[in-house]
């Protein structure tokens, strides 16, 4: 099961984001929102919804949803420092530990997201990350 999910996650869905491509992939000014088709998946479970990026000032704000509407993440980015800081968390993934390793992983995805990328891979927790740019017209 974990196998056909790592096949279609490094074969079909850069595939669906090459189809869903947005005109920006990244906030770039005061007020812009970006949409995104979020999945994150751990070895031991996955999250996946909509993460919408709002450019505010210097910051951009970030919030990850699942399906059902319930927010898994609340978070700030910022460009010039590269840090990104948790605001609120799903309660089964705020534990300390796991709040540093998504703080981080976050913080690298969002830098890959400005050069057009749309995954990164924690190599050492074993942890992907795709955010696929949804073209929404509403």
């Amino acid at each position: 099961m974990k196998r056909l999910a790592l096949i279609c996650l490094l074969f079909v869905s850069p595939l669906l984001a090459l189809l869903t491509q947005a005109q920006s992939t990244f906030p770039t000014e005061d007020g812009e929102r970006v949409k995104y088709h979020a999945y994150i998946e751990t070895p031991r479970a996955y999250i996946s919804g909509i993460c919408i990026l709002l450019k505010e000032g210097n910051l951009i704000k970030g919030s990850l949803f699942n399906e059902f509407g319930i927010t898994a993440l609340d978070f700030t980015y910022d460009p010039k420092r590269q840090k990104v800081k948790l605001h609120s968390v799903i309660k089964m993934m705020d534990k300390w530990y796991i709040r540093r390793v998504i703080r981080k992983d976050l913080a690298q995805l969002m830098i890959r997201l400005q050069e057009g990328e749309t995954q990164y891979r924690n190599e050492r927790r074993h942890m992907n990350y795709l955010f696929s740019p949804l073209n929404i017209d509403h």
